[in-house]
């Protein structure tokens, strides 16, 4: 029968393996030392795709490290709060004042209404209506009494419904038949009958009788 022999190495031996393993190992540091010295490796020692993903450490590179149009763009983020009002601007500049209108231009025509009721205690009651004009004629116009159903000729061509009036004359249209009275113009300033001034007018109308007794109208000036 053959026996095995148990080999137990000595002290010397296992001290000498270790020196010998220490020697070899040195030897092959310093051969790649003496090959590759430290930051001797760069570019052109590289080989295309030689760096791969999985030798870059995450999150260690920055976008400058890419080509324009590489890193896409996240969403937009939520608006930002407002900023504060900035200060109200300087008043602009005031324009001119427009001209003002002291008298009725030559060929314009102004319009208006007249009515009046009282009651009269008997014949020759008057009642007077004022007719002031928006703006005041160069001169008086000539006043012209239409009772309703008559024609105002050649110097008052319109109607109640429709007054107008030819450059110079006052044109007071009566809109329904007086009752109980007959109407006329006159002058608020002078008192005088079939006359007016360049403010304006007045109709007055005189009871025929007793009772109530009333006139209505409108009417139109054309400035000269």
């Amino acid at each position: 029968m053959r026996r095995f022999v148990r080999f137990k190495p000595s002290p010397s031996l296992v001290v000498a393996s270790i020196a010998l393993l220490v020697a070899l190992g040195g030897t092959s540091i310093a051969a790649v030392n003496a090959v590759l010295p430290n930051n001797s490796v760069g570019t052109a020692q590289l080989k295309n795709n030689a760096v791969t993903s999985i030798k870059v450490a995450n999150h260690s590179l920055r976008s400058l490290d890419f080509a324009v149009g590489q890193v896409p763009k996240g969403p937009a983020g939520p608006a930002g709060p407002a900023g504060p009002a900035g200060p109200a601007g300087a008043a602009g500049a005031a324009g001119p004042a427009g001209p003002l209108l002291d008298t009725l231009p030559s060929g314009k025509t102004l319009r208006g209404n007249f009515a009046g009721r009282e009651y009269a205690p008997g014949a020759g009651q008057d009642m007077q209506i004022p007719i002031t004009f928006q703006f005041p004629l160069a001169s008086a116009p000539t006043p012209h009494y239409i009772a309703f159903g008559s024609s105002g000729g050649l110097a008052c061509p319109g109607s109640a419904s429709d007054p107008s009036a030819q450059p110079g004359s006052l044109c007071v249209y009566e809109s329904t038949g007086a009752i109980n009275a007959t109407g006329r113009v006159f002058d608020p300033i002078g008192g005088l009958d079939g006359q007016a001034n360049k403010w304006g007018a007045g109709v007055a109308a005189t009871s025929a009788a007793a009772g109530d007794f009333r006139v209505r109208g409108s009417w139109a000036v054309t400035a000269p």
